[in-house]
């Protein structure tokens, strides 16, 4: 690193409720750091991040209504990276998992190392690992496919109905401007979104709307319906739609085949079956 200071960045994530989630790692780094940047939702959130360490900078006051949240992203990548250029020892904690929906974290960590300095990211508890142990479910079991709400709306995506499907973002789904919007605006997408799903599903197919319990008083949400009364439904910001998989997969003969097995022989290990 000839001619360079010897700033560097660690990114970590503090887990959806902070104060049971954070790593011991996200800790010690947080503590130890010169400047932290975070963004993290709520004032009790804010303060605990504060009280580990005396430089903190609040990078969610960057959002405001009608903003370009790629405006947004792009002015939180240029502090992180423009403070470790100054030379400093730079931690961005960022609420859940650092490296889940969060764009510039990666950004960051790319235009730094390019630059020769070092960064890395260390991993935290996401809403998805929230989900599994709140549902008791276990993705392995069905395999899982995991969707942004308006991606899938928008794209050709084949959806696999004997797997497990997280569509994340369901409150804000339909929403193309990248502006930071209120929950539920999009109405008519939710209802297009719902006859989507009505393809491969059934209409009385039990669905989950899902959020975790970002602080240790709170409740999660847990809230079971039919698929077909999606459309109905008012999904918060924070808000995954969680469709169980339905039916089973054939067994590609073919391909058992080739392996010299026969659907009788891999019956018994299969956990769908």
């Amino acid at each position: 690193m000839t001619g360079l200071t010897k700033g560097s960045l660690i990114v970590v994530g503090t887990g959806i409720d902070v104060w049971g989630q954070m790593t011991l790692i996200a800790k010690e780094q947080i503590e130890n750091a010169d400047i932290v940047f975070e963004v993290v939702y709520g004032p009790a959130a804010k303060a605990w991040i504060a009280s580990l360490n005396s430089n903190v900078v609040c990078l969610t006051d960057l959002y405001a209504e009608g903003k370009s949240r790629a405006e947004t992203y792009e002015q939180m990548e240029d502090a992180i990276v423009e403070a470790v250029m100054d030379g400093k020892r730079v931690v961005a904690a960022f609420y859940g998992h650092p490296g889940i929906f969060v764009m510039p974290t990666h950004k960051a960590i790319a235009r730094l190392r390019a630059k020769g300095y070092e960064a890395h990211m260390e991993p935290g508890v996401s809403a998805e690992d929230c989900l599994v142990a709140d549902l008791g479910i276990d993705p392995a079991q069905t395999g899982c496919q995991t969707f942004e709400a308006t991606q899938l709306l928008f794209y050709n995506h084949h959806i696999e109905p004997s797997c497990l499907l997280i569509i994340w973002q369901i409150g804000i789904v339909g929403e193309h401007t990248l502006r930071t919007v209120t929950p539920g605006k999009y109405g008519k997408a939710l209802a297009v979104l719902t006859d989507l799903l009505l393809e491969s599903f059934p209409d009385d197919h039990e669905v989950i709307l899902y959020e975790a319990a970002n602080q240790p008083l709170f409740s999660r949400r847990i809230e079971r319906l039919p698929l077909d009364d999606l459309r109905n439904r008012s999904p918060s910001g924070m808000s995954t739609l969680v469709v169980p998989g339905y039916g089973k997969p054939e067994y590609n003969v073919k391909r058992l085949a080739k392996l010299g097995l026969t659907v009788e022989n891999v019956r018994a290990r299969t956990p769908v079956d």
